[in-house]
This record gives structure tokens, C-alpha cells and sequence, in this order.
């Protein structure tokens, strides 16, 4: 019953587990006051490189990010560890809180090292791609990044997972302020 259930909640494309899921591994957590970080990822500029390359380009960036983070948590987290698909360009993960800025700047080295090649030789050159923007204005976009905001549970903090969540939306602004890949790690603790 549980496996139909998380196979019934996993994203179609990368098979990680989706909203429901996310939910309840935090809240259980939250709820037994564990210590542990939970990193929101948003990839950057993703909207202007699928308007421009087309969405089986973009979903292929969206497996290659997911394969990125569950690879790079396995390696430094061993098996204490979750990875979870929000859903479009967004990811959650969720490691013992010791982890969380090697995690984050390993994410960062191997999506800035691998997206390159998502783009044609010519884009590469020119280091991003026109392409319109929310407002329908072409414009000039660099390429994608990764922005991670890491929100922590230090000495059982949080209450609920939407605590969690308005944090991470706060940190993830900050962390996008940079046109590049960065991440914003909670330090109210």
C-alpha cells in the first residue's frame, strides 16, 4: 500500500516523490522535533530556456538536476537523506544539518560544470540566449543556475512545514539576487 501510494505521488518525469510525500516526510520530522536542513532548489532563467530550446531539452535539464541532487546527497549523506520534485524547475531535499553547505556547494559545482551543454555551441559562446521574457519582451537571458535556500531545524524550531516553506520562499528571493548559482542558508538559529 505505501509503495502504490509514493508511486501515485511521484512526478511522471523524474519518478522523485511529489507534494504529499514532501509533506508528510517534513512535518514528520518537524513533529519529532528532529534536527536536520531542508534546501528548496529553483533553477533560474529555466522558463527562457524552454520557450527556447522546447520542453524535451527542458526536461532533460529537469532529470539531469534531479539525477545531480540525489547523486551528490547519496554520496555525502549516505542513506540519511530525502529528495522530493515541488513540481516544474523546484526540488527539495532534506539531510542531517552537518551536510547541508557541502551538499549545496556540490549541487552548485556540477550543475554550473554540466548545463553548458544543454545549449548550442552558439549560446554557449554568446553566454545565454535571447528569448522573451514573462512580459513578452525579447531580451537577453545568461544561462540557467541553481539557487538553494536552506532552511534548518535546529533544537526542533519549526512547528509546521508551511513555517518551513514561507522561509525557504523568503531565503530562495535572497539566494536569486545573485544571477548566478547560489544558495542562502537559514541563520536565525
Amino acid at each position: 500500500m505505501r509503495r502504490s501510494r509514493r508511486n501515485l505521488d511521484a512526478n511522471p518525469l523524474t519518478r522523485l516523490t511529489g507534494n504529499t510525500s514532501i509533506i508528510n516526510y517534513l512535518q514528520d520530522r518537524i513533529g519529532h522535533k528532529e534536527a536536520f536542513s531542508m534546501g528548496y532548489c529553483d533553477q533560474d532563467y529555466f522558463k527562457s530556456f524552454n520557450d527556447r530550446y522546447g520542453f524535451a531539452r527542458g526536461d532533460e535539464v529537469l532529470l539531469m538536476t534531479a539525477r545531480i541532487i540525489v547523486n551528490i546527497l547519496r554520496q555525502v549523506s549516505a542513506d540519511n537523506y530525502f529528495v522530493g520534485h515541488v513540481g516544474g524547475d523546484d526540488f527539495i531535499f532534506a539531510m542531517p544539518s552537518e551536510f547541508a553547505e557541502t551538499v549545496c556547494e556540490k549541487i552548485i559545482a556540477a550543475f554550473d560544470n554540466i548545463v553548458p551543454q544543454f545549449y548550442d555551441a552558439e549560446d554557449r559562446q554568446k553566454g545565454g540566449i535571447i528569448s522573451l521574457d514573462r512580459q513578452g519582451v525579447l531580451r537577453s537571458f545568461p544561462m540557467m543556475a541553481i539557487s538553494i535556500a536552506v532552511v534548518t531545524n535546529h533544537n526542533g524550531k519549526l512547528r509546521h512545514v508551511g513555517e518551513a516553506s514561507q522561509i525557504a520562499m523568503n531565503l530562495k528571493k535572497k539566494a536569486k539576487e545573485n544571477p548566478k548559482s547560489s544558495y542562502v542558508l537559514d541563520r536565525r538559529y
